[in-house]
C-alpha cells in the first residue's frame, strides 16, 4: 500500500486522509459507503491495497471510540453482530464486505459512531 498516493481532488495523501476521517465522529457517524469509494475512486486503490486502506480507516474510527451502528428510523442503534473488540469488529466488517465481492457499500451497510450519536 502506497500511503503517499494522492487524492484526486484534494492535496492530501492516503495516510493524511485516513488520519482525518476519525475527526468526522465529532460531527456525525461515518458509513462504510463513505470509506470504500474514496479509496477506490479518489486514491485509485483496488484489491489488497483497498482492503488495507479500509482496515486502517476502521482502526482509526474504533480507536476514537466509534462502534458499529445502524439507523432505525430517526435514531441510531448499536450493532453488536460485528463483535466486541476492535480487531474482531474490523475482521468481521471486512469479511462481510469481501463476501460481497468488494462491492460498493450503500447507506444501508454498517456505519460507525460514538455514544454522542447514539444519545441524540
Amino acid at each position: 500500500m502506497d500511503w503517499n498516493k494522492r487524492h484526486r481532488g484534494y492535496e492530501m495523501s492516503a495516510a493524511e486522509w485516513v488520519a482525518r476521517v476519525p475527526n468526522e465522529l465529532d460531527v456525525d457517524a461515518v458509513g462504510l459507503w463513505q470509506i470504500i469509494p474514496v479509496g477506490r475512486h479518489e486514491f485509485g486503490l483496488d484489491g489488497q491495497d483497498l482492503e488495507t486502506f479500509t482496515r486502517a480507516v476502521l482502526k482509526g474510527l474504533l480507536a476514537k471510540g466509534a462502534i458499529p451502528i445502524t439507523g432505525r428510523g430517526e435514531t441510531w442503534v448499536a450493532e453488536h453482530k460485528y463483535g466486541s473488540g476492535p480487531e474482531e469488529i474490523i475482521e468481521t466488517v471486512v469479511k462481510v464486505w469481501l463476501s460481497k465481492n468488494m462491492r460498493e457499500p450503500d447507506v444501508e451497510d454498517v456505519w460507525f459512531g460514538t455514544s454522542t450519536v447514539l444519545e441524540e
